[in-house]
């Protein structure tokens, strides 16, 4: 496939912001939407030579070689295919390729109902966040039928590494997976830095020692360095973590695979979620430090 017209974006949240700048930046002409007009203009702004239009439908009809869509769920995904399609010139099909977090079961479902009518889906969820992003390291776990990704990859190797996980609904998988590891890991270094200065040890020079052996991990720099600050504006959200920890529940449950790691962890992010699902997921420390008084 060669690029015969723009890209298009659906979803200009934070990683959605970033995206558009690194794939502007790469130099691909972008035409992208999200739902709220104060997201649309703060977006216009942030990433000059962005064409933003109005709605989902607008994008589509710009003919563009590929949507990413960048979501918090799998039914706004599903909602956004539609209303694409819905836009499409005569004669066209899309390729939707998604980049949100959603259930592996919603992602192949969604890829056979698209090949039905004609249309293709890749989805191919992102770790990395918008640091990530906007360097073009994301981690991308794609899942698709290998000529579908081949074409989706034109754009999506100036975002990261795409690594093939399997068919589709397989990269969703791959980031139940990952979500697990960052869920367990965000409350291990919680309750490590809690720990610290419960002891009266200074958190700080404990996270810097940790780095230096096994225990290093970018959640450990990162989301370490952020909760010593108290920095928990909402970059990762509490609520979408707590999100992603229920479709790791779901798929646990349908493998009959016990993840004790994952419930102990996810109680800590649901309590957080409940809270404020705006937080970033770093402010699980608070609720470690709840129950450390």
């Amino acid at each position: 496939m060669t690029l015969r017209g723009p890209v298009g974006l659906v979803g200009l949240g934070v990683m959605g912001r970033a995206i558009a700048a690194r794939l502007v930046a790469a130099g691909f002409p972008l035409v992208a939407t999200s739902r709220t007009p104060a997201t649309r203009e703060a977006t216009a702004a942030a990433v000059p030579g962005l064409v933003v239009l109005c709605t989902p439908a607008d994008v589509a009809a710009a003919d563009p070689v590929l949507v990413l869509t960048s979501l918090p769920s799998g039914a706004e995904v599903t909602s956004v295919a539609a209303d694409l399609i819905g836009g499409l010139p005569p004669g066209r099909s899309l390729l939707l390729v998604d980049l949100s977090t959603t259930a592996p079961a919603e992602a192949a479902d969604l890829h056979e109902r698209l090949r039905a009518a004609g249309h293709r889906a890749v989805d191919a969820p992102v770790s990395g966040g918008p640091t990530g992003a906007s360097t073009g390291t994301l981690s991308i776990m794609a899942g698709a039928v290998p000529g579908d990704l081949e074409d989706a990859e034109l754009v999506l190797a100036h975002l990261g590494m795409v690594v093939h996980c399997g068919p589709p609904g397989a990269g969703q998988v791959a980031k139940a997976c990952n979500q697990l590891v960052v869920a367990g890991t965000l409350v291990a270094v919680a309750e490590a830095l809690a720990l610290a200065r419960r002891s009266g040890i200074d958190p700080a020079v404990v996270r810097t020692a940790l780095l230096g052996g096994y225990a290093a991990s970018r959640v450990l720099e990162l989301q370490g360095e952020r909760m010593l600050s108290r920095d928990f504006e909402g970059r990762g959200k509490a609520g979408l973590l707590a999100k992603d920890v229920g479709i790791i529940r779901q798929l646990a449950g349908d493998a009959a695979l016990g993840t004790p790691v994952l419930e102990a962890a996810g109680e800590v992010v649901d309590r957080l979620a409940a809270r404020d699902p705006d937080l970033d997921h770093c402010a699980v420390i608070t609720v470690i430090e709840e129950g450390t008084s």
